[in-house]
């Protein structure tokens, strides 16, 4: 019996710093799956390129088309640079000048109409501040300056007839308030959501302001924009 007893106390007393270190070792973390925190990082990590189409609108509604690109600078803010064609940023002064100048294009008593397209390209450079806090969906402010190259270009019809090119002849000259190629400082600024499309991939959809200071005017084109683009 003292034998048993014996061999007891010695499996007790080997046991119990066993015991110890099994309570002292700290339990496995557990295993992390994948959440939601994918969907609310940055859209952005370093840069980015992206492109964008929709409409440009002031006295008329034409088609616009865009490159973009930007840096990660501090925080949430972009350094970023666009580029947009724009078909038609006709206003109404010169809808109204080129319509007065068909008043003098006559022919037996029948006066021409008048019509202006004004295509233009911006170029421009600016800060973008992305609310990356949000969540899936990151609104964002916009702001860029720049500079823009647009045309006049007008259209006078006489008796179905296109007559712009042969004015001189009813003795008419086309100014410059109604035809040529001008350059014009640009302020933009506009409002947006991104929204994590696939891995890198984001869908791009806002509406910028576009204000350009024409040679006889002051042009503000809505662009109504949607678009995508990648981060790296």
């Amino acid at each position: 019996m003292a034998r048993v007893f014996g061999a007891v106390v010695v499996c007790g007393m080997l046991a119990v710093p066993g015991l110890a270190r099994a309570q002292a070792t700290p339990a496995p973390a557990p295993a992390q799956t994948p959440s939601t925190a994918s969907q609310s990082s940055p859209v952005v990590n370093a840069f980015y390129i992206g492109a964008n189409t929709g409409a440009a609108i002031v006295e008329k509604s034409g088609g616009t088309f865009g490159l973009e690109g930007g840096v990660r600078v501090w925080k949430s803010l972009d350094v970023v640079g666009e580029l947009s064609w724009m078909t038609n940023i006709v206003g109404r002064r010169q809808l109204d000048l080129i319509s007065s100048v068909g008043t003098f294009v006559k022919s037996n008593g029948t006066a021409a109409t008048g019509d202006m397209k004004v295509p233009a390209f911006y170029g421009g450079a600016g800060v973008r501040w992305v609310f990356e806090q949000v969540g899936m969906f990151k609104p964002y402010g916009i702001v860029t300056f720049g500079g823009a190259k647009y045309e006049l270009k007008p259209t006078l019809t006489l008796n179905g007839t296109n007559v712009t090119d042969t004015t001189a002849q009813y003795g008419v000259t086309l100014g410059q308030d109604v035809i040529g190629e001008y350059t014009a400082g640009v302020v933009s600024g506009g409002m947006g959501v991104l929204v994590k499309y696939r891995d890198n991939w984001y869908i791009d959809g806002g509406v910028r302001i576009t204000s350009l200071d024409e040679k006889d005017q002051r042009a503000n084109v809505v662009r109504v924009l949607i678009g995508g683009g990648y981060r790296f």
